[in-house]
């Protein structure tokens, strides 16, 4: 079975272009680390052992990017992805990522927190009114 990404690319192509990419904007080493399943080399891992020292952690749509937000290593990452409003999301950008600031990454763990809703309250129409009331 072959899964598909947002990138309509499966894991391996997306990991192919993305480290291509990087290397035509950087020299700096470049680590691959998969998601841990059993069996895999990263099962019973911590990403933030990974995240020790690291420059930028580059993801599609990972939650592994709050992992590195939360560790304050500057991400990389899909537009579409949660960390976008406080990370980069153009590969060119792999030597100089924003880093957002502790204010700002409060400030957006506010709005991530309070935009969680489960399947009764998005269909009761609660969290379109508690996002309308955040857009107004």
């Amino acid at each position: 079975m072959v899964t598909y990404n947002i990138n309509g690319m499966n894991q391996d192509e997306w990991i192919n272009e993305c480290v291509n990419e990087l290397k035509k904007h950087t020299k700096r080493e470049i680590k691959v680390r998969n998601k841990p399943r059993p069996g895999n080399e990263f099962w019973n891992t911590d990403i933030k052992d990974s995240l020790k020292g690291a420059h930028c952690l580059v993801t599609n749509m990972s939650l592994s990017a709050i992992d590195a937000v939360m560790n304050m290593t500057p991400v990389i990452c899909h537009d579409k992805n949660v960390c976008s409003p406080i990370a980069s999301t153009d590969l060119k950008f792999i030597e100089k990522p924003f880093k957002a600031s502790r204010k700002i990454i409060t400030e957006w763990m506010k709005i991530v927190v309070e935009n969680q809703f489960t399947l009764p309250e998005i269909e009761s129409g609660k969290a379109f009114e508690v996002m309308r009331k955040q857009i107004i």
